[in-house]
């Protein structure tokens, strides 16, 4: 059974995603989801990220990587991590930690599919909070904001799992069978 990294940036679906990847057997494992229940059952390393979390600092990637790592090991079977490794120096922990992945696949989105989404997506919180209809183009700067920062972000990743022959990418644009159809092609080429 394959080990899958699955990567997308804001306004990407990925639990639908994840979904369709785990109806292939795959465990997925959430590094947030992870990193909480270390913390609500107060373990050793649950109580180093709780000082860190009080404080309001960014729980360290040697920590976040070794309770993922220890997530990971206790899957019997292949295993979908959602947005983990999100930089180099993440992937080298895991690496170290025995358990990289053995394909990435990064759900994308074309210019025109994310300004479609923020605008979709703005539309909603206005309708949700109309006192929000002011500040629709504030909003679409914002998500713009968030694409840039994700590309600056993901792209020495990117070539890292690339130059590696491990990086796959899909568009994480359409309805849930569009999305689905893609990512069972990709899980079956591997």
């Amino acid at each position: 059974m394959r080990n899958v990294a699955l990567l997308a940036g804001p306004l990407v679906d990925l639990s639908s995603a994840a979904a369709v990847l785990e109806a292939t057997g795959l465990q997925v494992i959430s590094p947030g989801n992870v990193c909480r229940e270390h913390v609500q059952l107060r373990t050793p390393l649950g109580e180093q990220m709780n000082r860190y979390m009080q404080t309001g600092h960014l729980i360290p990637d040697v920590l976040t990587t070794k309770a993922i790592a220890d997530a990971l090991a206790a899957v019997d079977g292949g295993w979908l991590l959602c947005n983990y490794p999100r930089r180099i120096d993440q992937a080298e922990l895991l690496a170290q930690s025995g358990h990289a992945p053995d394909t990435v696949i990064e759900l994308v989105l074309t210019k025109d599919e994310l300004d479609l989404m923020a605008r979709r997506r703005i539309e909603r919180r206005i309708e949700l909070d109309p006192q929000q209809a002011g500040r629709g183009d504030e909003l679409l700067l914002m998500y713009s904001h968030y694409q840039e920062n994700y590309q600056e972000q993901i792209e020495p990743l990117r070539a890292y799992y690339r130059t590696r022959g491990m990086l796959w990418t899909a568009s994480g644009s359409g309805d849930h069978e569009e999305v689905a159809a893609k990512l069972l092609s990709i899980a079956a080429d591997l």
